[in-house]
């Protein structure tokens, strides 16, 4: 009879956790001649079909960090495309039935430095967002369900000297402005320019009077959750980097990216001097808003990943506004989280 009890409890506990979770993964990775490929199978467990969102994930290639990698326990600096986006739309989805599986491959060198031999361990780092069929005919992508995946494997590599390294863009800009009190601008290209530089003028002061209100009040708790003196250091050190970052180099503006999508606001790199400027961003206004998007947020989003090596856990004033409730932690190390709250101190 305890046996039957147990098996029963086993049965129920795997059929709750399909439920809470109906999407596997599984994954393997391979040294294939100069590069690192890994695949990654998507299969839906559950019983009803699910539209999987390929944002976030190698179902769209590698354009944003799903997965981290660490050498005998030393993470490894993500090196690839961070993009500021606008919400999901219908076409970013990928219907997966129940029962099926979809699978993708990309090679983690390209946006992984792998320059040491050694035993490495890929971990996929993000969860997987979904609608249901319902869902999707109501475009309810507000409320994109989750499924976590704690997949990891281990793959021992040598002669790592042959693997291919990531490749970042290279640009010449076409002309230098200086300014007096917050560095210099370069822009590749001409696409409303002068818009530009009225924002990026405004980041320096921007920054400091955004700094200068960190502290235990409505606008902080409401983009980075309960105040923790901790936490807030930590704020304003992102808003230093960014502003000492800003003041110190000569920050570039290329005007259409080459690797723009007609969702995309703009993209850059960990630790690029450079701001790829897309479709979207040329139709915001230039100045800071309390309720919409504009270039001056923009631009903060972007050095906050270049200058401060901030992530994009969420997007969106609702979405942020949600994780500074639930976790005040990510809150600290989301790039639009600093978009608004920069902004709503302007």
């Amino acid at each position: 009879m305890k046996t039957l009890l147990s098996l029963f409890c086993l049965v129920t506990y795997l059929t709750c956790a399909l439920s809470q979770h109906p999407v596997s993964l599984d994954m393997a990775c391979n040294k294939a001649l100069s590069a690192v490929a890994c695949s990654f199978e998507f299969t839906n467990n559950g019983n009803e079909d699910l539209y999987l969102l390929k944002r976030n994930t190698p179902l769209e290639g590698l354009n944003s960090q799903f997965v981290s990698v660490s050498l005998d326990g030393r993470p490894l600096e993500y090196e690839g495309i961070i993009i500021h986006r606008l919400p999901p739309t219908k076409d970013e989805f990928v219907l997966l039935k129940a029962g099926e599986s979809i699978s993708a491959l990309v090679q983690i060198t390209d946006a992984f430095s792998i320059d040491t031999d050694g035993l490495y361990t890929v971990q996929y780092s993000r969860p997987l967002q979904y609608l249901s069929v319902n869902e999707m005919s109501e475009m309810s992508t507000g409320k994109l369900r989750e499924s976590i995946v704690r997949e990891s494997v281990h793959i021992h590599l040598e002669d790592t000297s042959l693997l291919s390294r990531p490749k970042k863009e290279e640009t010449k800009a076409n002309y230098i402005v200086h300014l007096e009190a917050c560095g210099s601008a370069s822009f590749v290209g001409d696409r409303n320019n002068s818009a530009t530089l009225d924002a990026h003028k405004k980041l320096c002061s921007g920054i400091d009077k955004a700094k200068g209100g960190v502290g235990n009040n409505k606008v902080y708790v409401t983009w980075f959750g309960t105040y923790t003196s901790g936490r807030a250091t930590k704020v304003k050190e992102v808003y230093q980097k960014m502003r000492d970052g800003i003041g110190s180099k000569t920050c570039t503006y290329h005007n259409n990216g080459p690797l723009c999508k007609p969702n995309y606001y703009a993209y850059t790199y960990k630790g690029s001097t450079t701001v790829y400027l897309c479709d979207v961003y040329y139709g915001d206004p230039t100045d800071c808003s309390k309720t919409g998007e504009s270039k001056e947020g923009t631009l903060i989003h972007e050095w906050a990943h270049a200058f401060a090596y901030i992530d994009d856990v969420t997007y969106g004033r609702t979405n942020c506004k949600n994780l500074a409730k639930s976790n005040p932690d990510d809150a600290v190390r989301n790039a639009d989280t600093y978009l608004y709250h920069y902004c709503d101190l302007q």
